[in-house]
Order: C-alpha cells, then structure tokens, then sequence
C-alpha cells in the first residue's frame, strides 16, 4: 500500500521544479524541435543564398570592371640572359610557337624574342635575341610578355609618321593614331581614301594594332587606331563600367564619322577580342553601314554568354551562380546590383543574332588554343554564313596571338583578303610578309611602353 501510494502521489510545490522528469521518448518535444529545425534551416538558407548572391555579383562584375593593372602581371622568370639568347622557365606562355616580347620596369626594358630553338634544361627553354627596344638590359628576374610584340607608337616602333588624334564620341574626346600611307615610306598609292579602324580588345589598349599597321601602311590604307571608354587616357562611361561592346560600340562609330569627315570613302572595321565584338555590333548597326566594305576579326567576342559560362565553369561555380551572375548582367533590377546603369543586350551579341544581320564580307582568324575567348562561336557564326564569312582557324596559338604565332601566314592571309575585298591591284598584294621583320634592329627613338 506504501509502494502504491508512492508510486502514484503526484509531487507538488515548489520541489517538483527540481526532481528530474520521467523519461518518456514516445512524447519527445517535437515542438522544440520543429522551430529549432526551422531557424536552422532558415540560416543555412540565408547564408547559401548570400554567398550565391555576393559569388555571382563578383562574377558578373569580373568582366564589367576595367583592368589596366594586369597589364603589367609579370608572368615569365628569366633564368639566363646571353647576348644572343634568353632561357626562360618553361611554361605555356614561353613554350608556345612563335615570337615573344619581355618588358621589364613597366617597360624600361623591352626585348623581342625569337621562336624557342633548344632546351638548356629540362624545366628550361632557350629563345634568340631578335631585338632590345631599350637601352636598360634585361636582367635575370620575373618579366612581363607583351603579345603586341611591338611597343611605343607607330612611329617608334616602325617609324611611320603618326598623328595624335582626338575623335569626338558621346562620353567624350578619345585619343587616336592616325597612320596615313606615304610613298615614301613604301606605302601603295591610290587608296588612302580607305580607312582601317582598329579596334582594341578587353583590358588591352590601341598598341594591339602594331602588328598589322605596316601591311595596312603598305597597302596604301589609312590606319586609325582608336580607343573607347574607359581606357587609359579616354573618359569613363557614366558607371564606370565595360558595357562588352553594347555601348563601346558607339566609339567606334564615332570613329568612322571622324574618318568620313576626313574623307574617308570605304571603311575595313579590325578588332581583336572584345574589340571584334564591337566591330561586329558596328556593322549591323552603324549609320554607315554602306561604307563598310570588309571586318576583318582577331579571336572575336562574338558571344558573351558562351564566355561567361565559360569562365564560370572553369571556375567551378555552381549553376544558380551562373544563372544569377547573367541575371545580373541583362536585367533592370540585377543592373543595379553590379552597378551598371542599364543592363546589357546580351541576347544582341550571339552567332545567330549577328549571322542573320550581318551583309559585310568578313575575315575571322581564331586560335583554337584560346582559353579566354573559347573558337566555337567563331566557328558557328562562320557555319551559319559561308556566303560572307572566311574562317580561318590558328593551330597551337593563344587567345589573339595568331599573328605571333606566324607572322607571314597571317599577313599573307591578311594581305590577300583585303586585295580581294577592297579590289586592289594584285602587284599590291605581292608584297613581302611580314612587311616588318619580327628581328628588325630597334628603330632610333624606339621605347618599351606598351600603348
């Protein structure tokens, strides 16, 4: 009876707060358990959600923010340097076939090197020293490549005369290189009414087109090359941002007013990278789209959401990342957040876009190498209109260096087209290439900037 009335008698008063609760797991606390579970879940969502959302915003901005300080990212080691060569750690950059051009000090020094003719060691490769630039020698330490080849000016680094001219664009004055043919220095006569605009890529700058003014000078044509907004020397856009050719392209017609002001009568629109891209946009939406008589495209940005998951993928980013980076990028409400003032036109820069607006004959190299600005859209907007387009694929050359990979074909390639095109007389075409040799002695006055 003791036992019973123990077992059953109910504790009470305060002592019941701390005598421990019979352990009943059919009745476990779901309740508690329930909004813990929901908190949690709640958080990691938030946390996921804004590290997606901060991943894909420095995603998108990537290729919106302009980056002249990788210009001057030093990317090869010097190991020896002999008079008459240069052994560099081997890597992609100084393995790959072709000439190749060190600065070092910002451009205090520049050399030009040869292709790579031996292997001093297993880790090292060896390259002839075709020219220095520079009086200041190079030194064994980390140098910069410069795949212009060239540097300075037109003037200085061929000795062409060169104009500094400013061209009148919406957002401002842009800084220019005229280069008008001279018999004297070996230019063709009769064709100075045609105009090459040269335009530059992504993070790079006007000095891009120095290795193909002497053919184009040669030719008799009048080069321009051009810069846009946000460059070095040219004014920003209202955001201070890369527009990837939707509003670049505007500089460049700009460029082709100031040419046919000039009297300019035909226009050839060359662009490499991003630069092709908007020679691309130029010529279906120029107002002088009847002027335009060639385009001439080196590894073309011609499809920017192709590049973009691209490079996402390469990154290893997930798929929503990808997905709300381009949202970002082409919506009203996602402009704001990278802090574009208008989102881009994307869906304006593809293959099939341009292959059903395109009336120009066009030449397009690309390097199927190229790790920036991957072949296949080139190569499909190629497919889509064989009637204009030429396609022309560089085997074992990088992102836009198919003329460093071999400057005579390229030329060759070059020169034939623009005879064709342009009507020239075929003893014009017939000129040696390349038409500055890559081992030409350094011209007095020569420097190593890269413009």
């Amino acid at each position: 009876m003791t036992r019973d009335l123990y077992r059953t008698r109910r504790t009470t008063g305060s002592l019941g707060r701390f005598l421990p609760r019979p352990h009943r797991p059919d009745q476990a606390r779901w309740p508690e358990v329930a909004v813990y579970g929901a908190v949690g879940a709640a958080s990691m969502f938030a946390l996921s959600g804004g590290l997606l959302t901060v991943g894909a915003r420095v995603m998108a901005r990537l290729p919106l923010v302009p980056r002249e300080t990788l210009r001057g990212r030093r990317d090869v080691a010097i190991r020896a340097v002999h008079p008459d060569r240069v052994h560099l750690d081997d890597t992609k950059v100084t393995r790959r076939g072709g000439v190749l051009a060190l600065r070092q000090g910002g451009g205090a020094v520049h050399v030009r090197l040869g292709p790579v003719d031996g292997r001093p060691t297993p880790t090292t490769v060896s390259r002839p020293r075709w020219g220095d630039d520079t009086a200041e020698p190079l030194e064994v330490d980390r140098a910069a490549s410069n795949g212009f080849y060239w540097a300075g000016t037109p003037q200085t680094a061929h000795g062409l005369p060169t104009e500094e001219v400013q061209i009148d664009s919406p957002v401002g004055h842009m800084p220019a290189w005229q280069v008008r043919p001279d018999a004297a220095h070996g230019s063709a006569s009769g064709n100075e009414d045609t105009w090459a605009i040269l335009i530059h890529g992504h993070g790079s700058a006007r000095g891009e087109a120095l290795r193909v003014i002497p053919l184009l000078h040669r030719l008799g044509l009048t080069s321009l090359a051009i810069t846009y907004r946000n460059d070095v020397g040219a004014p920003p856009s209202a955001d201070r941002m890369h527009h990837l050719g939707a509003a670049e392209w505007e500089d460049t017609e700009s460029a082709i007013d100031y040419a046919v002001a000039q009297g300019a009568r035909r226009i050839v629109l060359v662009g490499w990278s991003m630069g092709g891209g908007i020679a691309l946009r130029t010529s279906v939406r120029s107002a002088h789209r009847d002027r335009i008589i060639a385009l001439v495209l080196d590894s073309p940005a011609v499809d920017w959401q192709d590049i973009l998951f691209h490079h996402a993928t390469s990154l290893k980013a997930p798929t929503p990342m990808r997905q709300l980076a381009l949202w970002m990028m082409t919506s009203q409400i996602g402009a704001r957040m990278v802090r574009l003032h208008e989102p881009l036109a994307l869906h304006e820069m593809t293959p099939p876009y341009y292959a059903e607006r395109l009336i120009h004959p066009t030449l397009l190299f690309h390097a199927l190498d190229d790790e920036t600005v991957p072949p296949e859209p080139s190569r499909q907007l190629a497919a889509l209109r064989p009637d204009l387009i030429e396609f022309v694929p560089f085997e074992g050359a990088s992102h836009t260096r198919e003329w460093n990979r071999d400057p005579a074909r390229y030329e060759r390639l070059l020169a034939d087209y623009l005879v064709r095109e342009l009507g020239l007389e075929e003893s014009v075409g017939r000129v040696e290439v390349p038409v500055r040799d890559p081992a030409s002695p350094a011209l007095e006055g020569s420097i190593g900037l890269r413009l």
